[in-house]
């Protein structure tokens, strides 16, 4: 495949794109130059490859002085207050309180990543910066919410900062590889949390564009903070190598793998011998720990400087608005088609209105067009009591947004036309699955 560069807009030189990858434990940092294929990653070791920088802060009593990541960790018994789980703590939702003061989750949240710029700033200025994106394990609207105010207060000079969960990053990171290594389905299995997580990536080349699926698995028989301290050779390692082979077997189970991925400090090749033995016999190994963050920095960089893959592909995760919406119309004369969503964006940060001229009745017909392959379908509203007028007399307000991955709500006012034909005032609201 062809995986010439095919811009958005034109990039300026020495414009950045950062990815971060944020978790309750450790996060990462990645970045380039927009507009080029190399991606790197901040290591807290200058000229070194450890890239886990702990999720962490510690702020002393009595005074207002804080300490992060790996300082944060070190000072955690000191007279003071420490912090983690900053990713769980605002999914919650409740203020954080250290001593006498209060925090909101995302104000601290603000004060972590700013530090991570601070860091990545010597290597990376950040007035540079042109897109970030930052991934989570999960994303949901709730989060999000938490993420856009953290970032509004750090004063970027870009307005071009995205949120993605760690699916989507998998996704990303894949695209930006040579061919060979995605050509067929791959496969990573995350030794990063408390149980075992794998995600494995297809994609249907019958569509256009081509869909990419992502589907995750989890595997509570595989306890990863209790194995990695286990000996190599001990019956505990050797049942939870046992354990990893079977579930290994299982999802290479006729599949042709292209690339397997194992990521996370948790994963030891000495107690999953036999399981490593074994995927590498099914499709080419990779080890590593930031393969997110560079996902995440990819997805940045294809925010404002696309690939020619990355506009012929679409992903359509568990998150991921699953078809095409919108309207035939008349366009000058000409039949013409206006979109109002497009498959492959997050669910929840679907919001798109417009305004028509019916031409005709009172019926709006929405064309929905799944990405799957089916074939469109028309789903018809019917604006029950709204005056009889001439044709093209009648002008729509139409809004849409989404209520859950497959739950379209679409709102429609009448407008009227002009002083001739006054608005009724009248409204209509209709939830589609999709």
């Amino acid at each position: 495949m062809d995986n010439g560069l095919g811009g958005e807009r034109k990039v300026n030189p020495g414009e950045i794109a950062v990815g971060i990858d944020l978790t309750d434990t450790y996060s990462q940092v990645s970045y380039g130059i927009a507009d080029a294929k190399d991606v790197d990653t901040l290591s807290v070791i200058n000229g070194g490859n450890e890239y886990m920088i702990p999720t962490a802060l510690f702020r002393r009593r009595e005074v207002n002085q804080w300490y992060f990541g790996a300082d944060a960790v070190r000072n955690a018994d000191g007279d003071g207050y420490y912090v983690d789980r900053l990713i769980t703590r605002a999914e919650e939702g409740q203020e954080i309180v250290l001593g006498n003061e209060h925090y909101r989750p995302s104000a601290l949240i603000a004060l972590f990543i700013r530090r991570l710029l601070s860091m990545l700033n010597m290597l990376a200025p950040t007035n540079r910066i042109a897109t970030l994106m930052i991934t989570v394990d999960n994303l949901d609207d709730n989060l999000a919410a938490v993420l856009s105010e953290a970032v509004a207060s750090l004063s970027l000079n870009t307005d071009q900062v995205s949120f993605q969960s760690h699916m989507e990053s998998f996704y990303f990171y894949n695209i930006y590889q040579p061919a060979e290594l995605w050509g067929h389905s791959v496969l990573l299995f995350d030794f990063s949390d408390e149980y075992l997580k794998s995600l494995k990536m297809s994609c249907n080349k019958n569509t256009t564009p081509v869909v990419a699926f992502v589907d995750p698995g989890f595997y509570q028989n595989v306890k990863v903070s209790k194995v990695k301290n286990l000996l190599p050779d001990s019956m505990d390692a050797r049942e939870a190598d046992a354990a990893f082979l079977e579930i290994a077997r299982a999802q290479s189970s006729n599949q042709v793998l292209s690339a397997i991925y194992f990521i996370g400090d948790g994963f030891n090749r000495e107690i999953y011998k036999n399981s490593l033995a074994f995927l590498c016999t099914r499709g080419r190994a990779f080890e590593g720990n930031n393969l997110y963050s560079k996902g995440a920095c990819y997805a940045a960089k294809n925010k404002i400087y696309q690939t020619i893959i990355s506009e012929n592909h679409v992903l359509l995760g568990n998150d991921k608005l699953k078809a095409n919406v919108g309207i035939n119309v008349l366009k000058q004369g000409q039949n013409s088609y206006l979109p109002l969503l497009d498959a492959g964006v997050n669910w929840f940060e679907v919001r798109k209105s417009c305004k028509i001229i019916l031409n005709e009745g009172n019926k709006v017909n929405l064309v929905i067009t799944p990405m799957t392959g089916r074939n469109p379908e028309i789903a018809e509203i019917t604006l029950s009591d709204l005056p009889k007028r001439p044709p093209k007399t009648t002008r729509l307000h139409i809004s849409v947004r989404m209520q859950s991955e497959s739950r379209m709500e679409v709102k429609i006012k009448d407008l009227g036309f002009g002083e001739m034909f006054p608005s009724s005032k009248l409204e209509w609201t209709e939830v589609i699955v999709i």
